[in-house]
């Protein structure tokens, strides 16, 4: 090996979290979107993804939440919290997984750019080799998350990202393709 692989191989595993840092073990990778739904005056509506900086200022403001990994909507990839270390991005699932941000409405219409899903899986396969795992335990924040509220009467999902179905809409993110490349 060349020094110069040398350092890409220590960066690799330095952004992956796997460098001198004492290990976690870590079972899941949990998908999310930066927007969300909520309700304004009784009346349901969606918050916008953002871009990658308005998130990576969001992010910074409250350090109660986390991520480990943020791929923007261009497939611009930054590093949050070392995956060594636990970042609070999944009410009950921090402690063992990996959160992966992506710039995107979350809405279920908005769609993931071509470059932005396939930074995500470049980003998840060498995840799922340093961690032993498989397609199946890579799953959505609305998955996870039960919470809802109620808006003018009626009760909504909390969390539906990174893209699942909404009020309208079936949801749109490319769980089966994402899967299908993780699984060659």
């Amino acid at each position: 090996m060349t020094a110069r692989h040398g350092r890409w191989l220590l960066g690799l595993l330095l952004l992956l979290g796997l460098g001198a840092t004492p290990a976690r073990e870590i079972d899941l990778v949990v998908i999310h979107a930066t927007g969300g739904p909520g309700c304004k005056a009784g009346r349901l509506w969606h918050s916008g993804g953002g871009t990658l900086e308005s998130n990576r200022r969001h992010f910074a403001r409250n350090p109660g939440i986390g991520y480990h990994y943020l791929i923007g909507r261009d497939g611009t990839t930054v590093a949050g919290t070392p995956v060594a270390e636990v970042a609070h991005h999944a009410r009950g699932h921090n402690a063992r997984s990996v959160g992966i941000e992506l710039v995107n409405d979350g809405d279920g219409r908005d769609p993931f750019p071509e470059v932005q899903i396939q930074a995500l899986i470049a980003l998840l396969r060498p995840l799922l080799v340093a961690h032993d795992l498989t397609p199946a335990q890579i799953r959505g924040h609305g998955e996870l998350d039960t919470r809802s509220f109620v808006c003018g009467g009626r009760r909504y999902k909390s969390k539906v990202d990174p893209g699942g179905a909404y009020p309208g809409f079936e949801g749109n993110f490319p769980w089966s393709r994402v899967r299908e490349a993780l699984a060659r």
